[in-house]
């Protein structure tokens, strides 16, 4: 698939996203550099465990719904959380994959992540009703929660409407909207609560530290 498009959106697809995503490497690099120089807590506790294999155990929490009390008794909310990472990083990469491997977009690898998007959607639209009407979850909601999965779930609907017109109007309003959508997104990530991602292993190995020192988790890895 070949995409005729006008220079200005050439320098949309391919420079700026360049630029922007070179800004969040840095942002992100950082961060780590901080997070990394940072000790960690003091642990004042009788050695009773493997402190190692527990950070290990520890990290791979994410891959064991079973051990997480909201997802065991309610599997829906793995589905759901897979499926909408899954999506986030399709729509996203898309704005990498139609100027730099055009020839991938095959009508069935389109359809397929306008699949991912629709239903990250859906999700979206799910997530934004249960923090409006969840106490529980209004309460601990900041602005910025509201404003990033708002702007997650348009961000969705706009990445199908653009896929839905490719190839024959790869210039359409949705496309343009897309990647300037996609290009605020690699500035505005760094600094939101949606780099949860990049805090997520330092958080699984302190608590993996702490708790499989102690031989609370893990207790069959020795």
């Amino acid at each position: 698939m070949h995409l005729e498009v006008s220079r200005a959106m050439e320098i949309l697809m391919e420079p700026v996203q360049y630029v922007c995503l070179g800004f969040m490497a840095i942002m992100y690099a950082i961060k780590i550099k901080t997070l990394l120089g940072k000790p960690f807590p003091p642990e004042k506790a009788e050695l009773k465990g493997d402190r190692v294999s527990g950070a290990i155990y520890s990290l791979g929490n994410v891959l064991r719904p079973w051990e997480m009390e909201s997802t065991r008794k309610n599997s829906y909310f793995y589905i759901e959380f897979v499926i909408f990472h899954i999506a986030v990083a399709l729509t996203i990469g898309s704005t990498f994959f139609i100027p730099l491997i055009p020839q991938i977009m095959t009508p069935f690898v389109t359809k397929l992540i306008m699949l991912f998007m629709a239903l990250a959607f859906f999700i979206g639209c799910r997530r934004i009703y249960r923090r409006f009407a969840k106490p529980e979850i209004k309460i601990i909601s900041s602005p910025d929660d509201y404003f990033a999965i708002i702007l997650m779930t348009v961000f969705f609907a706009v990445g199908f409407m653009a896929l839905a017109q490719l190839p024959e109007h790869p210039e359409s309003k949705w496309m343009w909207l897309y990647f300037l959508m996609t290009t605020f997104f690699l500035i505005y990530v760094p600094f939101s609560k949606i780099s949860h991602y990049v805090l997520y292993p330092f958080g699984r190995v302190n608590f993996g530290m702490i708790f499989g020192g102690r031989g609370v988790i893990n207790r069959n890895a020795h």
